[in-house]
């Protein structure tokens, strides 16, 4: 899925935020084609905006093969006191 001026715009009003015509540049220059071999799915675009809003710049995702649970950093020694 690829975004267009029109369907920018209209997720934007769906959104309910107000962007810069240099953010509006930067989404479509970055959702405008697909990025060969994959293709953006609708909540990627979504979040990636959403993303971009909030922090200027678009998030990296973790790469398919990342092992999230060998970053957890549990220490069960603790006492836990509720």
């Amino acid at each position: 899925m690829t975004l267009t001026k029109k369907a920018l715009s209209h997720r934007l009003n769906s959104m309910r935020v107000f962007t810069k015509n240099d953010q509006k540049v930067a989404i479509l220059d970055r959702f405008g084609a697909e990025p060969f071999p994959y293709e953006w799915l609708d909540q990627d675009i979504a979040v990636q905006i959403r993303n971009f809003l909030d922090c200027g710049e678009f998030v990296k995702s973790a790469p398919s093969d990342y092992d999230f649970v060998s970053q957890l950093h549990v220490n069960y020694d603790d006492d836990v006191v509720f």
